[in-house]
């Protein structure tokens, strides 16, 4: 009976202490990274693809799974009438009018989802709709500001606008659990302090959750945000502030960046790029340049 009961207690202590060396050795060897994915904030449904979308398309091509971010839900920035810029492209038009005139809040937003949906499955990624509202937006002929009476009166769906959501830990959060989810080895983003507001506050909400993620321990990788912006002025060029740390060559995947930037119709085509075999037309747009603002891949 003791012979039983010593041989059992033995049991039961070298299985405590193997699954307490297992559990060591598991933590040390299973320790998590970020997984092959790459994530693009942008403010508006074609930042992605005007910002990066060479850079996208290459590493997706690579493998990577591709994550299509817009953080704002494009109350603003629709047009009706007038043929596009891309005139081989559909004619977003309701007449024959040759003016074009602004579309009212809801519609805008809808269409313009539409579109970043059928730009994000040309990568393919997935689209993700952060539905921050946007500043402005038209009531017929008229623009509408946030802060006015009427902005309030619309009072238009969606989160906060970005800038405030950067002061609301809850924002943060919401957007740091994007990256727990889909653990990016690589995010890119807007500029802070970028040409246009909505831009550099994307950024910056982008900064706060990658930031966020790392203090929590979530295996996120390098936070990339694009050259553009104050780094293109003069004395950011000048002491070297707007220097790219990053350069990628994506002469190879210009194709895939303007069919996905094509489809914004509703953005007069977007520019209405054309893909040809050593176009001289759009040489900023063979090197994808970046800089490097976290890296949580250095120990």
């Amino acid at each position: 009976m003791h012979l039983q009961m010593r041989t059992i207690t033995a049991i039961i202590l070298s299985g405590f202490a193997m699954a307490l060396l297992t559990s060591f050795v598991t933590t040390e060897e299973r320790e998590e990274k970020p997984r092959k994915c790459i994530m693009m904030f942008g403010a508006h449904a074609d930042d992605v693809d005007e910002n990066a979308g060479g850079t996208f398309a290459k590493y997706i091509a690579m493998g990577y799974e591709g994550i299509y971010v817009c953080a704002i839900n494009n109350l603003d920035g629709c047009n009706l009438e007038r043929t596009p810029w891309y005139d081989k492209g559909p004619n977003f038009t309701v007449s024959s009018s040759p003016h074009k005139y602004r579309v009212d809040a809801l519609e805008t937003s809808q269409i313009r989802e539409e579109e970043a949906r059928a730009a994000a499955a040309v990568y393919p990624s997935t689209p993700i709709f952060l539905n921050y509202k946007e500043p402005t937006f038209f009531i017929g002929r008229k623009m509408v500001y946030y802060g006015t009476p009427e902005y309030a009166a619309y009072n238009p769906p969606g989160r906060p606008l970005i800038p405030i959501a950067t002061y609301m830990d809850d924002e943060v959060e919401y957007v740091t659990a994007l990256l727990e989810k889909y653990k990016p080895e690589i995010v890119i983003t807007h500029t802070m302090g970028g040409e246009k507001m909505d831009h550099g506050n994307t950024g910056y909400m982008a900064y706060l959750a990658f930031k966020n993620a790392m203090n929590k321990g979530i295996p996120v990788g390098k936070l990339w945000m694009c050259v553009n912006g104050w780094l293109l002025d003069e004395p950011a060029q000048k002491n070297k502030t707007g220097m790219p740390y990053v350069q990628v060559d994506v002469r190879n995947h210009l194709k895939t960046k303007y069919e996905a930037i094509n489809k914004h119709i509703s953005q007069n085509g977007a520019l209405g790029r054309d893909y040809v075999m050593g176009n001289k037309t759009q040489p900023k747009e063979v090197i994808e340049e970046f800089i490097t603002v976290l890296d949580n891949t250095k120990k």
